[in-house]
């Protein structure tokens, strides 16, 4: 397995994205140096806890890699690590890396290239449906390889579009590599490889979508890309926290205008009023990265045939207008300022985010000076880590900046 074998271990061991797993490699810099060595060795660092220790144990005397390995070869899907010189240099800059990335298709050149990720609800509206198609395609047209997340509503939308347009898309699951999910979109799947795209996860093969799956991918959408997109979303959308990992990651957020009187458009209006970029069409993302792109048109569309295989089989069966806001949904329950919060602590956050979530924890409304102190980060961390926790959904502001689980 070309010393794929560790990774994977150590990803049995330490999650997918975990802080912990981050600051494993941080003090001993490779997966060799974990299952390298005797356990009593391990043990006598006085670093990993005892449950650590034992699944460390366990998961060097089983044969996980092996089978991942066979399973792989035989369903034509490749397996990276940050050890091959084909993983993705855009991931290896993110937190907390994916240590294994599960491939069908091709990543090939993407560095080189312009990728932007674009997002939004499930249950988008006309309008949305309409914007995204506007500018996935012709993003694709002019070259940019269009990432998404492979759901039902604007993530479809926009493989679509870009294969229209004779582009390059790429998908990011929230499950094993061998699910399709949603099961209709296992004919996109099939496109998006076949015209020089890619499916990826670095979930293990077999493995099926969960709910908390899906934040935790979302840092990889952002992190292969250059810039997000967000399209439509409400505040708590989960494409919001696909901003809020492109902020984490020093990468640029765009957002498409809405109307005021649309709950799908609170989140892209939102984080225009954190700052960022107005997305009205194509043109205003392009021009931010002029020096990747070509401006000439795209050799050739999808062919005529493919194009009725694939697009007119979703227009006829209604799928994204069935994914269209229809029900109203139940209001949440107000939370009492001054209460412990017991919110479980996303993994997928940075170790400053997870500070300054943990100092909100007591459930009181706490100003940054508050929260630096308890903290004990400087202020300017705080504010940066407080916007980003925002836009995940997990702080609620109060009038004076003050600030609350």
């Amino acid at each position: 397995m070309d010393g794929k074998e560790s990774w994977i271990r150590f990803q049995q061991v330490f999650g997918y994205g975990t802080t912990r797993g981050q600051k494993v490699l941080a003090r001993l810099g490779h997966p060799d140096a974990v299952f390298g060595r005797p356990p009593a060795e391990l043990a006598e660092l006085n670093f990993f806890t005892p449950a650590e220790l034992r699944r460390i144990k366990d998961a060097a005397e089983g044969s996980r890699p092996e089978e991942i390995a066979a399973f792989c070869e035989d369903y034509g899907c490749a397996i990276l690590t940050p050890d091959d010189p084909e993983y993705p240099q855009r991931l290896r800059e993110i937190y907390a890396c994916p240590w294994v990335l599960y491939v069908l298709g091709s990543l090939e050149g993407l560095d080189e290239e312009l990728a932007v990720a674009m997002v939004g609800t499930r249950r988008c509206t006309e309008y949305g449906e309409r914007a995204a198609e506007a500018i996935a395609g012709e993003l694709a047209a002019k070259g940019a390889v269009i990432v998404s997340g492979l759901a039902r509503g604007i993530d479809t939308v926009c493989h679509m579009a870009a294969l229209k347009a004779g582009g390059r898309t790429i998908g990011v699951q929230g499950c094993g590599i061998d699910v399709a999910y949603p099961a209709e979109n296992a004919r996109l799947r099939e496109m998006m490889v076949g015209y020089g795209g890619a499916v990826v996860s670095e979930f293990p093969p077999g493995t099926p979508p969960a709910p908390h799956h899906f934040p935790i991918r979302n840092r990889i959408i952002s992190g292969l890309s250059n810039g997000t997109v967000v399209v439509e979303g409400t505040r708590r959308s989960g494409s919001l926290i696909t901003a809020g990992h492109a902020l984490t990651q020093n990468r640029d957020v765009f957002a498409v205008p809405g109307s005021i009187f649309s709950e799908l458009s609170q989140g892209p209006n939102y984080l225009i009023r954190q700052g960022a970029r107005v997305a009205d069409g194509a043109e205003s993302v392009l021009e931010e990265y002029r020096h990747l792109i070509r401006w000439e048109p795209a050799e050739k569309e999808l062919p005529e045939a493919e194009q009725k295989s694939l697009f007119e089989e979703f227009d006829k069966s209604g799928y994204n207008v069935e994914q269209r806001p229809g029900k109203k949904r139940a209001a949440a329950k107000s939370r009492t300022p001054g209460r412990a919060v017991q919110q479980p602590l996303p993994a997928y956050l940075t170790e400053a985010q997870q500070k300054v979530f943990s100092a909100l924890e007591d459930g009181a409304v706490h100003t940054s000076d508050e929260i630096s102190e308890g903290s004990g980060l400087p202020s300017h961390t705080v504010l940066a880590a407080l916007t980003q926790l925002e836009i995940f959904g997990l702080v609620r502001v109060h009038p004076g900046r003050r600030f609350s689980l």
